[in-house]
């Protein structure tokens, strides 16, 4: 009978430990995970919407909605659409930005790595204003 408590109290404490194991691993995953799941500096998300702007907004709108005769000419793609922002992965839009799409002009050769993932964050941003969440980041 003495054992039982025993017992008992070394698979709660098993338990606990694995817990916060498991916790704290999630956590770690989340904070590496990239741009989708880290904030940005506000340095970094001003020069991510001076890119946009200069970059993005003749086709996309400074909302990123599409709604530019630029940008209904062209077919741009609402870049707010909850489902849209669900579809498309993070490396697919580095992919986009950096080859272009379409109609949309390959910008590789004129952004840098950093330029581009700081635009990839603002662009989920976007997403996030339209009220769902944005598809998490693959970074």
């Amino acid at each position: 009978m003495t054992l039982r408590p025993t017992v008992i109290v070394l698979l709660i404490l098993v338990l606990v430990v694995e817990n916060s194991f498991i916790g704290s691993a999630a956590k770690s995953r989340a904070s590496a995970s990239g741009p989708q799941n880290s904030q940005m500096s506000a340095a970094k998300a001003k020069e991510a919407r001076k890119i946009f702007k200069q970059k993005c907004t003749k086709c996309h709108g400074p909302d990123g909605t599409g709604n530019t005769i630029y940008g209904q000419i062209v077919g741009a793609t609402n870049l707010t659409d909850p489902e849209w922002q669900q579809r498309i992965d993070d490396k697919r839009l580095v992919t986009s930005i950096k080859h272009g799409r379409g109609q949309m002009p390959a910008f590789a050769e004129k952004l840098t790595e950093e330029q581009i993932t700081f635009l990839v964050s603002y662009v989920r941003t976007l997403g996030k204003q339209s009220g769902r969440p944005a598809l998490k980041s693959v970074f």
